[in-house]
């Protein structure tokens, strides 16, 4: 996006929350701030028309890309900080990584497959809240995992550590 961009369906959010200021905002505000726009503007169209679909969609997408950024960051990060002494470890812990990658993309899969909560005989605005409340939810099912593999990543740290400490050898990764 361009400096002093509005975000199409967040003029009501304010200028200050949709200006864009180029490279001062990182890629994962941009992210965010544009599912947040995303978020405000879904209840604007009715729950029936394919417009308000798409446009549900696109927010799971976009909550879908952000956490799947967030992992390769949290890895990133988590390589750069750890240093590995042996290729033993550096292949349990790429290991862990694929795993945890592929059980972030099965969660994705699920969360486009899941069919909607919204009966016909639901007015309108409850069609709409309640596809407002699945995209929440994907997202809040996308960051609990994302705390779970952070987790399984210290775990495994620390179990690495306690194994060098007492000079054993590299751990076996436990499943």
């Amino acid at each position: 996006m361009t400096p002093a961009t509005i975000i199409p369906g967040c003029a009501g959010a304010g200028r200050a929350l949709v200006t864009i200021a180029g490279d001062r905002i990182g890629l994962v505000k941009r992210l965010l701030l544009i599912a947040g726009c995303a978020a405000m503007a879904g209840p604007a169209a009715g729950a029936d028309d394919p417009g308000e679909r798409a446009l549900q969609q696109h927010q799971l997408q976009r909550q879908q890309q952000h956490d799947a950024l967030q992992l390769r960051m949290q890895q990133q990060q988590r390589a750069t900080q750890s240093p590995r002494a042996d290729a033993r470890q550096q292949q349990a812990e790429k290991q862990l990584e694929i795993d945890q990658q592929q059980r972030q993309q099965q969660l994705h899969d699920r969360q486009g497959i899941e069919p909607s909560t919204a009966q016909p005989s639901d007015d309108e605005g409850t069609r709409r809240a309640k596809a407002q409340m699945e995209v929440q939810e994907a997202g809040q099912q996308g960051q609990r995992q994302l705390r779970r593999f952070d987790h399984e990543s210290q775990q495994q740290t620390e179990q690495r550590r306690k194994v060098e400490s007492r000079g054993e050898g590299t751990p076996v990764q436990a499943q």
